[in-house]
């Protein structure tokens, strides 16, 4: 039967149905997304990594937690399909699920995604985006709660991990050769340097240095490049993407975060000026279409979300504001590199969640 409402329009019982399942489905994610970050902290994913089954009780035992409590999580992760119930009544990881909540060095690990959001819908957060969505002045990415840096770096990294060194840096013409014999690294925007250790490590010839204006993130970053004894040529510097110095270097990288800068054709320019002769510009971007119904899927879902919460307000919070959003597309990228001065653009690479560009002069 069609249901009427107030405006004599019928609505279809069907498609208000399947609306109200997307409605239902989104509403236990949100709820779903802080009990993640609680189990992770808790250890109760990593009490399931050697994948055995346990009783609530077994599993609140082992973690020093309250077996009430364990259970109502347990349930909810079942109901979600991250944690199995066995037909005994008792609670085990598959192989996938493991990979997905106890593999921190799997691209497919899930858990710093939801500490991000869950930090990004942070309720002083919120405040201050309802204010930006009225006046358009943006939030810093400073502004945020401290979980979000933390949660970003652990959601980038597994990615970069399993990418950077094995497919995406071999994908730029004569780089790697560069790399390997000394050749210098700017890594603008390094948060708290995953990628630009990665690349150190990889090449310990070369000389790698981070730069992002958050001094946090700078000072997490020295402190682990001193704790695995690679500071001597991996460096950090409290710097901002159209102020860093140093150079010429051989390879410039942005990392997901092009699209957060308030000037990204600034930043590119400055860029560019600092490269060495024949020296390489890599951005690392959100998978994106052009089109905005292109990107009607899951993972642009998130991606769009991610950036009305943080990387359209982190650009509107700079000068210019140029706001590309983190679903700007090659199109637009190119536009960026072109205004910039660069004259070699082209898509190097990709995987399903990041688009690799190559930058000349």
């Amino acid at each position: 039967m069609n249901l009427e409402i107030t405006r004599d329009e019928i609505v279809d019982e069907d498609a208000m149905a399947s609306l109200m399942g997307r409605v239902v489905t989104d509403l236990g994610a949100v709820a779903l997304a802080p009990l993640l970050v609680i189990g992770e902290r808790l250890g109760l994913f990593s009490s399931l990594a050697d994948g055995r089954s346990r009783t609530s009780t077994e599993l609140a035992d082992a973690t020093g937690t309250q077996e009430r409590n364990v259970r109502e999580w347990l349930s909810a992760m079942a109901a979600s399909g991250y944690v199995t119930l066995d037909p005994d009544g008792r609670f085990r990881l598959t192989p996938e699920q493991m990979v997905a909540f106890c593999d921190r060095e799997s691209p497919y690990y899930a858990l710093g995604g939801f500490q991000s959001f869950s930090a990004a819908a942070w309720l002083e957060t919120r405040d201050k985006l309802e204010r930006a969505f009225r006046t358009g002045e943006g939030v810093g990415w400073d502004q945020h709660h401290p979980e979000l840096f933390s949660g970003t770096a652990r959601f980038f990294r597994p990615g970069y991990a399993t990418f950077l060194v094995g497919q995406w840096l071999p994908a730029l013409d004569g780089v790697e050769e560069k790399l390997r014999t000394g050749g210098s690294v700017a890594d603008v925007g390094c948060g708290f340097g995953y990628s630009t250790m990665m690349m150190a490590r990889a090449f310990p010839e070369a000389r790698c240095t981070g730069f992002d204006y958050h001094e946090p993130s700078i000072e997490a970053a020295r402190r682990q490049a001193k704790q695995e004894g690679i500071a001597k040529h991996c460096e950090f510097e409290v710097a901002g993407a159209a102020d860093f110095g140093g150079g010429p270097y051989d390879l410039v990288t942005y990392f997901d975060c092009l699209h957060d800068m308030g000037d990204p054709v600034g930043a590119l320019s400055h860029t560019r000026a600092r490269l060495a002769d024949g020296g390489v510009v890599m951005v690392v971007e959100p998978h994106a279409e052009d089109d905005v119904a292109d990107n009607l899927n899951p993972l642009s879902r998130a991606f769009y979300a991610a950036s009305s919460l943080i990387c359209v307000p982190a650009s509107q919070a700079q000068p210019v504001g140029r706001a590309l959003g983190a679903q700007a597309g090659e199109a637009r990228t190119r536009e960026v590199a072109a205004e910039a001065g660069f004259s070699h653009f082209r898509r190097a690479t990709e995987t399903p969640f990041n688009l690799v560009y190559e930058l000349r002069s």
